[in-house]
């Protein structure tokens, strides 16, 4: 992500460094196809918005194995992250639970989107920030991740009077999002899309932080030609994404970090915390600094993520560089 207004060094800065991105870094997830026929998804979604959520239980329980049947590349990343987080080697219904926790979030987009949440028990410790944020009429960068649910949070603080943007990539989401956007046509203008106009996302992005909205991201992906910066989670150096970090130095404003925890069966936690009033990245050490505020996300993740091991959504080789 560049600026327009930034100076030439630091926007070359922002493209190299010790840890410079392959020219298409991100591949590894952005390249997984959405599995599934959009008839049978339709069909899932329009009988869960009918019927409710505890009468699809049993939907989500074959939907989740199947996967373990037949979806070889969700079953070994499944089975290499429960190795790393519990080690020994996961059986066949260790897999299915993560797969499952998995499955049920997918189909309560359903219920978050539409705003039906009555079936659920919610908890939204530390809620208030982002309220008080919005009250200011300062925007800020959201920073979440794929452990558990994003769309919680997203849903809960718009129903508290907190706008949220998502700030991402949808490609390779196209089929699921454009269902969801049927059941809430409102959601397609709460989405920034990363593409191959950075200058443009850019200057969205200022206008909507400019008018007290909230711009969540996900630290936990790294994009196409995004700034890799390596950093230690679960014992061994995974990339992640610098360009959140970036964004939020170059805007000036306030970080949040959040996190939206599945238990089974049918509670979410809410959590959010300030991460940084603001990331100063000085140019005199910028990629020790940069390197320093991922580190501190990742570690945030690793504990969220040990204390919730069938919550992480990552169902590729995360420590891959490739």
């Amino acid at each position: 992500m560049t600026d327009p207004v930034l100076e030439d060094e630091q926007l070359e800065g922002d493209q190299h460094g010790a840890d410079d991105a392959p020219e298409k870094a991100g591949e590894g997830w952005l390249n997984q196809k959405e599995r599934g026929q959009v008839w049978l998804m339709q069909a899932t979604f329009r009988m869960a918005s009918m019927i409710g959520r505890r009468p699809m239980g049993p939907i989500v329980s074959l939907v989740a194995l199947g996967y373990c049947l037949i979806d070889r590349r969700a079953v070994a990343a499944s089975r290499d992250w429960l190795t790393r987080v519990h080690g020994g080697s996961p059986g066949f219904w260790d897999v299915y639970r993560h797969l499952r926790s998995f499955a049920q979030t997918i189909l309560d987009k359903v219920f978050f989107m539409t705003g039906n949440t009555k079936g659920l028990v919610i908890t939204n410790p530390g809620g208030e920030l982002l309220n008080e944020q919005a009250a200011t009429g300062r925007g800020a960068v959201v920073l979440g991740s794929h452990l558990g649910s994003y769309d919680a949070m997203r849903a809960v603080g718009m129903a508290h009077g907190a706008p949220v943007q998502v700030l991402g990539y949808f490609e390779n989401a196209a089929m699921i999002n454009s269902l969801l956007q049927k059941l809430n046509p409102g959601l397609a203008e709460r989405v920034i899309h990363l593409g191959d106009d950075p200058v443009g996302v850019m200057a969205r992005v200022r206008a909507r932080l400019e008018t007290g909205e909230l711009v969540a991201v996900a630290g936990d992906r790294v994009g196409l030609n995004d700034r890799i910066v390596t950093a230690k989670f679960m014992g061994q150096d995974a990339p992640f994404a610098g360009g959140p970090f970036l964004l939020a130095s170059v805007l000036r404003c306030p970080v949040y970090l959040v996190f939206g925890i599945y238990t089974e069966p049918n509670r979410y936690n809410l959590t959010c915390e300030l991460f940084a009033e603001r990331i100063d990245l000085p140019r005199a050490n910028r990629d020790e600094a940069l390197q320093a505020w991922v580190q501190r996300f990742a570690d945030s993740l690793e504990r969220r993520a040990r204390e919730a091991p069938n919550n992480w959504f990552n169902f590729y080789d995360f420590w891959s560089k490739q």
